[in-house]
């Protein structure tokens, strides 16, 4: 059923293509309203993991106490000292002024917030709030003034009578366990790792602390040596029930990660602005596999033959950058059927007015051969209109195909048949389609063909929804909006399922054929710094991938191309478990950015994809791939 000599044939069992759709919209919006959510909503996804922050001398703020509680740390530390009956908040003696008092700079404020938020330490109910009074020196003198000061307060600082009190956590000068009972229960103590405790005593301690100097003179880059003695003292606090803390800690992404992947539960730090912001991205930053994908390996028996292509199949993973190859290789196992092709490049994306390129220049590029402006459909920097490498074949007489998991009409799936220099003129952009020769398009339902029920299509070009229709040789399939939702969302193999459709559709001709099918949504999640969202999506096009290249093993004469019109999002992998399928990325940008993608070719003539080369050599290494003499 696909157009490979007779045989090479493979038998796909697939009556493609009538779908059903579960619903018309994925909770009732359409295409462009969730990607106007995914690319300006900061909405927070629901954190499970167990970490929670610390803002460590916390006095050293600009702000003391305000800094640390609106970038949310749920744990504040004072050091305090007892100076002519005063509670001072002070690192060292010699700092020592007299506005800076405990009550001034954290009991007052706590309270005065408390009461704001109608008896809570947040606005956000769910969240507790912690002070830890590191008492510097002779704690036996200045524990009864810290208690009496509390007790002024009522039950906001009691949490025996009160459940959303703040509690006070005692460090530093403190008494050993057996010495928690002389004080009242309601006043906490910070634990250490080898102490010892009965019940009594292990009801006052909040938590177990230690200095990563006693484990590691670690600097926060790579892995600290003594991670079995960290990994120790952790289980030592698990044992009893307790949260775990490091202070001394460097600051930094790579080493709030490692602590929390070693299970520490308060991440200790100078910078709680900065932290918050890691913590509050930690959930779509970081993905977890619950199985991995299956992947092929090709054979190689007919990869890199210097023959004429005959049937081109170019995969489009809008705004796949490296980092999300790398992020889905890593969450799978370590496994990816595209890097498992041999002949690899790199392309470098610029638009002809700047370096930051958006899908319909760089789109326009791959397609057409020539850099234009950004947002410019397929035309040169003067609105002329450029030919597609598509459009080329078609005229040659080949038999064509452009598909997206996207809308139709959006820039990438656009560049190959239609012309304009904006890219959001929609109606404009599909009205080129009759004259470009394409025989069939495949893609999302763009928002006014929904509206306009008069739209019937163009003469002799059938427009249908979510069928492919045998009888006709050029058309268009507009498929539903639950056909097109994110993978995490339950959308199936419909990227696979379209491009086997059009494979057997075309293949009846018996003539050489020319495929692009986009993988539209790995974009949209680099827009919306969703690493699970960009995972998925790349998975679900490596599973067409795994596919094509079975088709490629079979037929001498298919060339596959994996490939991106740019990146999308900055992501970086910070971290990645290939044996557990964990990932921890960092996102830099929720817009296109400047980096390589990767060009990935398996088959006839893949040897030309390898290198680095700009952007509009993709389409130039398409049509030598096709010529008949010899081209190494």
């Amino acid at each position: 059923m696909t157009s490979f000599p007779r045989k090479y044939i493979r038998a796909y069992a697939c009556a493609f293509f009538i779908m059903t759709a579960a619903s018309s919209t994925v909770q009732g919006q359409s295409l462009e309203q969730q990607f106007e959510k995914l690319m300006f909503s900061r909405e927070q996804q629901q954190d499970t993991h167990a970490y929670a922050a610390h803002s460590h001398n916390d006095y050293w703020q600009p702000q003391p106490f305000f800094t640390a509680y609106y970038a949310g740390m749920q744990s504040i530390e004072a050091d305090v000292f007892l100076q002519d009956g005063e509670l001072m908040v002070a690192h060292d003696k010699h700092e020592i002024t007299k506005e800076r008092t405990l009550r001034n700079l954290y009991l007052d404020p706590v309270a005065k917030l408390y009461q704001q938020n109608g008896g809570h330490a947040f606005r956000d109910s769910s969240k507790k709030l912690q002070l830890l009074i590191d008492v510097k020196e002779n704690y036996r003198a200045l524990l009864p003034i810290l208690i009496k000061q509390l007790e002024s307060y009522g039950p906001i600082f009691n949490p025996v009578q009160n459940p959303n009190a703040i509690k006070i956590i005692i460090s530093g000068s403190r008494p050993r366990p057996e010495g928690f009972k002389e004080y009242p229960s309601w006043l906490l103590f910070d634990g250490e790792v080898d102490w010892t405790y009965d019940d009594s005593s292990l009801a006052q301690t909040a938590l177990i602390s230690a200095g990563i100097s006693d484990y590691t003179d670690w600097n926060g880059k790579g892995l600290p040596d003594n991670v079995e003695g960290m990994q120790r003292a952790i289980a030592k606090a698990d044992s009893l029930g307790l949260p775990f803390r490091f202070y001394g800690t460097h600051d930094g992404p790579n080493s709030w990660l490692f602590l929390i992947n070693q299970g520490v539960y308060w991440i200790n730090t100078d910078q709680p602005k900065a932290l918050e912001i890691f913590l509050k991205e930690q959930p779509r930053a970081s993905f977890q596999a619950k199985q991995f994908q299956p992947t092929y390996q090709p054979s190689f028996q007919h990869d890199g033959a210097d023959r004429p292509a005959k049937r081109i199949l170019l995969l489009i993973g809008d705004g796949m950058g490296l980092s999300a190859v790398k992020a889905a290789k890593a969450a799978n196992g370590g496994k990816l059927s595209m890097t498992n092709m041999r002949a690899t490049g790199l392309s470098q994306t610029e638009a002809l007015n700047t370096d930051n390129t958006d899908s319909a220049a760089g789109g326009s590029a791959i397609a057409t051969g020539r850099k234009t402006n950004n947002r410019a459909i397929a035309v040169d920097e003067n609105g002329n209109p450029q030919i597609s490498v598509a459009s080329l074949l078609s005229q040659k007489g080949w038999k064509t195909a452009i598909i997206s998991t996207g809308d139709i009409t959006d820039a990438t799936p656009a560049v190959f048949y239609g012309h304009h220099i904006e890219r959001n003129e929609s109606r404009a952009l599909l009205d080129n389609f009759p004259q470009s020769g394409i025989d069939i398009l495949i893609g999302g339902t763009p928002s006014w063909a929904k509206r306009d029920t008069t739209f019937k299509g163009y003469p002799n070009i059938p427009v249908t929804k979510n069928i492919l229709r045998s009888d006709a040789d050029r058309q268009i399939v507009f498929l539903a909006d639950s056909l097109t939702r994110p993978v995490k969302d339950g959308r199936k193999d419909i990227l696979l399922q379209s491009l086997k459709g059009a494979i057997t559709h075309l293949s009846h001709a018996q003539k050489p054929y020319f495929i692009m099918a986009e993988s539209a949504q790995i974009d949209y999640a680099g827009h919306a710094n969703d690493v699970t969202y960009s995972i998925t999506e790349t998975l679900d096009l490596d599973m067409t991938v795994s596919e094509v290249l079975k088709m490629a093993d079979a037929d001498p004469e298919m060339l596959v191309i994996v490939t991106a019109d740019h990146e999308t999002g900055g992501m970086t992998v910070l971290d990645s478990d290939y044996r557990k399928g964990r990932v921890r990325v960092q996102f830099s940008s929720n817009d296109h950015t400047n980096d390589f993608v990767p060009v990935f070719a398996y088959g006839a003539r893949s040897f030309l994809f390898q290198g680095v080369y700009d952007n509009t050599e993709v389409f130039h290494k398409l049509l030598k791939a096709t010529e008949q003499q010899e081209v190494k």
